[in-house]
């Protein structure tokens, strides 16, 4: 049994490697125009068997998980690390300074070993879900928890197609696909916040930038990992200000980051800040921390995990790419280049955080190949990588041509 467990681990961490570099792929395709027409074009002339395609695999997921959802459920260790932390919080014990968390010993596997810990999530996740399992208690566990999965993601997906426009026909199974994929991981709730962030910058009429930073600060308030986007958000925003004067809206960013904060001290203090800090943050920071539980998968933690080094080489080179991003004007291309980095040095492989990667991807896809001019006059038509008055460097007949491929392929 152990060499089964070791083997579903090696399959999923290639499955992690193997999308990133999937990404990556898709990601160079965009970076010009030139090269964004050709992916569109090969899209158009494969358009009806690869709608045809995602259709079939979106039916096909739905039905396995329907006929096998015991078996998702035993493969999975966090609807049990959710439902154990919401019993105990609503007992009255903490679940940061208890050991009253199962989680898998081992990676995925069919009859997993467990060990316990404390809660492993920032405490805004904590309470949410036990809002929800109080409202939605009669279903049992895992399906109250499922449910508030399906409809984080469901929103998410909603609020990601009133940015990208995208028709219904190719977008419904793709959605589906989102939302099945993470039903037993409480990752929906960051992805829902982290697009409503996204939302915020692009639709709001009042304080977008503001706006966007509170929302992507809760979001780190349920998965630290939230933090990497919250911070080149707040960089971004940060460095267009200064470099245009415009104090007012500097202010506003102040005052949005500032709020954040207290947001972040409030949540955590009932819970006891240290205790958070060690069993929400520094957790997943390196492999000593992770005694009892899974570790590895990445570049990084498969050349220096045991490394007394490893967590400072991961600071680095993370710092490194946010520099490097401060030359790069999209808001898009610095999110995929830092949030690329992050997956690479991550102490542990995880499917979670592969929706922040995928969900700036495809801003940075629908940015390439949009074509419309931009002004901030009306915040709605605001860029998706800026909040800054500025002209579209895709508003030519190329971009006209590729984008209305790519809105009849879709």
């Amino acid at each position: 049994m152990r060499g089964s467990n070791l083997g579903m681990a090696a399959v999923l961490d290639i499955f992690y490697s193997g999308v990133l570099v999937a990404f990556v792929l898709v990601w160079f395709s965009f970076t010009k125009l030139s090269r964004a027409g050709r992916f569109v074009r090969v899209l158009r002339r494969n358009r009806f068997a690869l709608t045809l395609l995602v259709w079939a695999v979106f039916l096909g997921f739905l039905s396995l998980l329907l006929t096998n959802f015991s078996y998702f459920n035993r493969i999975h260790d966090v609807p049990e690390a959710v439902g154990a932390a919401v019993t105990g919080l609503l007992g009255g014990i903490n679940p940061y300074a208890s050991n009253v968390v199962p989680r898998f010993s081992v990676h995925y596997s069919g009859y997993p070993s467990w060990s316990m810990g404390p809660y492993n999530y920032m405490p805004l996740d904590l309470l949410v879900y036990a809002g929800f399992e109080q409202v939605f208690r009669p279903l049992g566990e895992p399906g109250w928890f499922v449910l508030a999965n399906l409809l984080f993601s469901g929103v998410a997906m909603f609020l990601l197609n009133r940015l990208i426009c995208v028709r219904l026909i190719s977008f419904l199974p793709i959605a589906g696909l989102v939302s099945l994929f993470y039903s037993f991981d409480n990752g929906s709730l960051t992805f829902l916040l982290m697009v409503s962030s996204v939302c915020a910058l692009k639709k709001s009429r009042t304080h977008p930038e503001a706006l966007a930073i509170v929302l992507m600060g809760l979001a780190v308030l349920t998965k630290i990992y939230a933090a990497v986007p919250f911070v080149v958000l707040l960089a971004y925003e940060l460095q267009e200000r200064l470099m245009s004067k415009d104090w007012r809206k500097l202010v506003h960013v102040a005052v949005a980051t500032c709020s954040s904060a207290v947001a972040a001290v409030a949540v955590m203090l009932p819970f006891g800040i240290s205790h958070v800090l060690d069993a929400a943050v520094f957790f997943h920071a390196n492999g000593a921390s992770r005694v009892g539980t899974s570790a590895g998968g990445t570049v990084l933690a498969e050349i220096a995990l045991s490394s007394p080094y490893f967590e400072a080489i991961g600071i680095l080179l993370v710092v490194s790419a946010l520099l490097i991003s401060l030359r790069f004007t999209s808001l898009n291309d610095r999110m995929v280049l830092i949030v690329l980095v992050f997956l690479l040095v991550a102490v542990k492989s995880s499917q979670s955080p592969l929706m922040m990667l995928g969900l700036f991807l495809v801003l940075k896809m629908r940015e390439t190949v949009h074509p419309a001019p931009v002004t901030v006059d009306d915040p709605a038509d605001r860029p998706l990588d800026s909040g800054v008055r500025q002209a579209s460097p895709y508003s030519n007949s190329r971009a006209w041509s590729y984008w209305w491929q790519l809105r009849t392929f879709l």
